[in-house]
């Protein structure tokens, strides 16, 4: 039985890659999203859910992105399977089923929302949870990139407080590799000129006050910033990607557009956080 729980988890990851491909490719990819808000998310789900009743790392580390924020934690996807599997080491009996789907909606960005409702057994007890999961395409494949659920989001909803240089700050997070299209090509998505670009998630959401003389500069003030583009020395940055790190520095406004995010933190120092 186990031998066939894992198969058809495989085969839906492999099929659920291949439609998505297709969907990319496709003219139609709007109405193909549609059809796979209606088929794959409860799939993916009820597998997700079946990896961790398995406690089989390697089937529950690919349900996941390189970079997950995880109950408000932005982390690599090692450190995800790395911290479920201390939590089921802690507690023998953990099982998990999924009671209810509440909603399933499409974010700005193409990732979708999804809430459940999900049950929990710890230790004899159970107890249910409002829960979510959040899927983005990442080369053609849907993973987790979000996970959280309400308790956690009310309980790490604290911000951290910044201002733009000269003021310096302290931010910790996940260092991650992104890409865009490069000006040159006129941002055409069927252009190859893509450029890499880094970006730092932030453990608490920016809160950045602008002074009135920025303010008459064109610069804003920013709430809930979870994401600013990182610009320092490449090698290091690059020795990072993927860690939990404190980057000190100054935190600029993209005034011009000439970055991927709105503002962005000019790195003079980048550590590892242990």
């Amino acid at each position: 039985m186990r031998t066939i729980i894992l198969s058809a988890i495989t085969l839906l990851l492999f099929s659920c890659g291949s439609n998505s491909n297709n969907n990319t490719a496709s003219d139609t990819a709007v109405n193909d999203s549609v059809a796979v808000k209606m088929t794959t998310w409860r799939e993916l789900t009820e597998s997700w859910n079946a990896s961790l009743n398995l406690r089989n790392a390697p089937i529950m580390k690919s349900f996941y992105a390189d970079s997950v924020l995880y109950y408000g934690d932005h982390l690599a996807s090692d450190d995800v399977v790395n911290r479920q599997k201390g939590y089921f080491s802690s507690n023998k009996d953990y099982s998990q089923t999924i009671e209810e789907y509440i909603d399933e909606v499409q974010q700005p960005d193409g990732s979708w929302l999804i809430r459940i409702m999900k049950q929990v057994k710890v230790n004899g007890k159970i107890a249910n949870y409002p829960a979510s999961l959040v899927f983005a395409q990442k080369e053609g494949v849907w993973k987790i990139v979000a996970e959280s659920d309400d308790i956690t989001d009310l309980t790490k909803a604290q911000t951290q407080k910044a201002g733009y240089a000269p003021e310096k700050v302290s931010i910790e997070g996940l260092i991650e590799m992104n890409s865009t299209y490069a000006a040159a090509n006129g941002g055409d998505p069927k252009s190859n000129g893509t450029v890499k670009y880094y970006a730092l998630w932030c453990k608490h959401p920016l809160e950045i006050t602008a002074t009135q003389e920025q303010e008459k500069q064109g610069l804003k003030s920013m709430n809930n910033l979870e994401r600013v583009e990182v610009i320092g020395d490449v090698a290091t940055i690059e020795k990072m990607l993927n860690k939990k790190v404190r980057v000190t520095g100054v935190l600029e406004y993209n005034l011009k557009g000439d970055f991927n995010t709105p503002v962005i933190v000019r790195a003079e120092l980048i550590e590892e956080v242990l």
